[in-house]
């Protein structure tokens, strides 16, 4: 009977670890090793435009898998969720103004669909609606904004509403009018809110995609930052009840409440060390996949990424500052498992990429990067 029992729990623990072992490789299975990315730039030759982009950790290079060179200036692109459609600004001015262009994602292949007109000067930002009716462009130098529908196979409609902002604040030679910079749906509620750099606000609108306008052009609320901040790019966190805002004129972070609509600033942190002088640009702000760090790059001459830790009641405390490894880091994101970050230095034409500790949330430089021309915008896909 002994020697049964012995048995049993041989065979027991052999399955155990069988199935810890399963477990263990499973979860191997499950870390990408290779991670696509959307690559916004700016062009000036034919060859240049919309890259989508491999990093490959197992070889520890980013590869170009493929080229739209269609479009002038798409120096911001996204996908819709189903990953099949891309869309990008075409970030002109002139006579004409901007554009926005749409392109089918199949087999790691951009096509061009079509191209409607911004109509305004400069867009720099786009983002699609929850329900992917419609996009928002953010017209930089005309300060205005516009709704484009988009059609059941992709494609982009004229647009249905432009909607312009008044103003300008205390900075003379960068806020004597408004610069609408960024656009983003609330994850819950679905309202629009716009950074205004120009006017030193983010408004909220009300919005309703089942209908053809589906702006309500009257705000819903305004959010006075404090005066020459410049607002400029905002993310929620996952629960919808703080917003982490750029302050690009003055290189700080905002953090803010939102409930019901209406915003309130809890509090700013600077991303200068402490006695630095010289120029600077904040440009970029991130959440971790884990909802537990928020990070931001600065240009000008400190070329920095920022890391902080997100505490009580969603405040901010810095954990790191890092170079960017190159200049005017105006773009950076992580990848989908929190484990790099790939810095676009647009002035060096350089991505470069960062491990990063889940735990701890800090950075380190590694020796991968690739040389390209003017990256300006990052967009990981699943």
């Amino acid at each position: 009977m002994k020697n049964l029992i012995n048995i049993s729990l041989l065979i027991l623990c052999l399955a155990c670890g069988t199935a810890s072992k399963e477990k263990v490789e499973m979860k191997a299975k499950e870390t990408p090793l290779k991670h696509r990315f959307l690559l916004g730039t700016y062009t000036n030759s034919p060859e240049q435009g919309i890259h989508l982009m491999e990093f490959d950790t197992d070889s520890g290079k980013i590869n170009t898998l493929s080229t739209a060179s269609e479009p002038d200036n798409p120096s911001f692109v996204i996908a819709n969720q189903a990953q099949n459609l891309v869309y990008a600004v075409e970030e002109t001015g002139g006579e004409n103004g901007g554009k926005v262009s749409s392109f089918s994602l199949i087999d790691d292949e951009l096509t061009k669909l079509n191209t409607v007109s911004a109509e305004g000067q400069s867009p720099c930002y786009i983002t699609l609606d929850p329900s992917e009716k419609f996009i928002i462009a953010a017209n930089y130098s005309s300060g205005d904004f516009t709704v484009i529908p988009t059609d059941e196979n992709g494609q982009l409609k004229p647009a249905v509403q432009v909607l312009a902002h008044e103003g300008g604040s205390v900075v003379p030679n960068r806020q004597k009018q408004s610069h609408v910079h960024s656009a983003i749906f609330h994850p819950k509620d679905g309202r629009l809110l716009i950074a205004d750099l120009g006017t030193d606000e983010v408004v909220v609108y009300d919005f309703d995609n089942n209908q053809e306008k589906p702006l309500n052009t009257n705000p819903a609320f305004r959010l006075k930052v404090a005066p020459g901040a410049g607002p400029r790019h905002m993310v929620f966190n996952a629960a919808g009840d703080r917003l982490y805002l750029i302050h690009e004129i003055s290189a700080e972070i905002g953090v803010y409440s939102y409930n019901d609509g209406e915003l309130s600033h809890l509090s700013t942190h600077k991303l200068t060390k402490e006695n630095f002088e010289g120029k600077v640009g904040a440009a970029e702000v991130r959440i971790s996949p884990d909802q537990k760090f928020v990070y931001a790059s600065n240009r000008g001459e400190a070329n920095e990424i920022i890391a902080f830790t997100i505490i009580d009641i969603g405040d901010l405390k810095h954990v790191q500052t890092i170079s960017s490894g190159g200049e005017a880091p105006r773009n950076f994101n992580i990848t989908l498992d929190g484990k790099h970050l790939l810095a676009g230095n647009q002035n060096s034409n350089t991505i470069v990429v960062f491990k990063r500790n889940i735990e701890t949330g800090e950075l380190q430089q590694t020796d991968i990067q690739t040389a390209i021309h003017k990256p300006v915008y990052i967009n990981f896909l699943p």
